[in-house]
């Protein structure tokens, strides 16, 4: 008996697939911080790590007096409330995954000039930005992102 353990896609599973695109095209989304972010999900995670830091740092000016010096039940209980904030960064990445969907694709030149047509941008004068750092060049010559501004420079 043979057994075939490739996995076979069924028309189900691409209608799944396009529908999990379709919601994530109807998010709406914010941007804080150069990131685009679902309002709904940043609420609820600044007030899960609101909750946890401050309750870390009452929790702390309960149970620190029993045992600790007067002087030091502040700053126990402020590590306390930053242990908070780390269990509560560790949930949130936990309960809201990144949904944008990110499509890798080359550009082109007609993409390049786009690009910097709706950023405002003058290529030529990028390019010359570019020319007098070196540290900028080299890493867009390793990265293979240095010829699409070499068109439009020269």
């Amino acid at each position: 008996m043979e057994n075939n353990l490739t996995p076979q896609r069924s028309p189900i599973d691409s209608k799944v697939k396009q529908s999990q695109v379709n919601k994530a095209e109807t998010k709406q989304y914010i941007e804080i911080l150069g990131d685009t972010v679902v309002p709904k999900n940043l609420l609820y995670s600044v007030l899960i790590s609101i909750c946890f830091s401050l309750g870390g740092y009452f929790l702390g000016q309960v149970i620190f007096p029993l045992f600790a010096g007067e002087r030091m039940v502040s700053s126990y209980s402020l590590l306390l409330g930053i242990a908070g904030c780390l269990i509560g960064l560790v949930i949130n990445s936990r309960l809201f995954k990144p949904t944008r969907i990110l499509n890798e694709a080359e550009a082109t030149q007609e993409d390049i000039a786009e690009i910097f047509k709706d950023l405002q941008l003058n290529p030529e004068e990028e390019y010359e930005m570019i020319k007098k750092d070196p540290v900028t060049k080299k890493e867009m010559e390793e990265l293979g992102i240095i010829d699409k501004f070499i068109g439009k420079g020269d």
